[in-house]
Formats: C-alpha cells, sequence, structure tokens
C-alpha cells in the first residue's frame, strides 16, 4: 500500500515539474534563451572585426 503511494506522489511531483516548465513559464523566455549564444557569437565576431580595422570608434579615440 505504501508503495502505491510513494509511486502516486512521485507521478504528482513530476507532474507539476511538467506543467512549471511548459506552461507556466513564458515561452518568449525559452526563445530568448535559445537566442542567446548566437548573440554571444555574434558580438565575439563584431569585436574581432573591430581589432581587425584598428579600434572601435565606440572607444572615443580616432581612427587613422
Amino acid at each position: 500500500m505504501t508503495g502505491g503511494i510513494v509511486t502516486l506522489l512521485a507521478l504528482l511531483g513530476f507532474l507539476a515539474v511538467v506543467v512549471y516548465v511548459f506552461i507556466i513559464k513564458r515561452r518568449e523566455d525559452f526563445d530568448e534563451q535559445a537566442r542567446q549564444p548566437l548573440e554571444d557569437s555574434n558580438e565575439q565576431l563584431n569585436h574581432s572585426e573591430d581589432h581587425r580595422n584598428g579600434g572601435s570608434s565606440e572607444d572615443g579615440e580616432k581612427q587613422s
């Protein structure tokens, strides 16, 4: 009898996690987190291009 109760509690806990992750948590959060690695790599790419071009004009320095 106690094995059935433990199984039921485990199932309810699992379902609670599934509901939280897939229903309560907004989809926009997942989409934003999914795009984050791509945005980070774009920033690194832009930063390396700035170094090849003699620096960034955002630094307040003149480019020659």
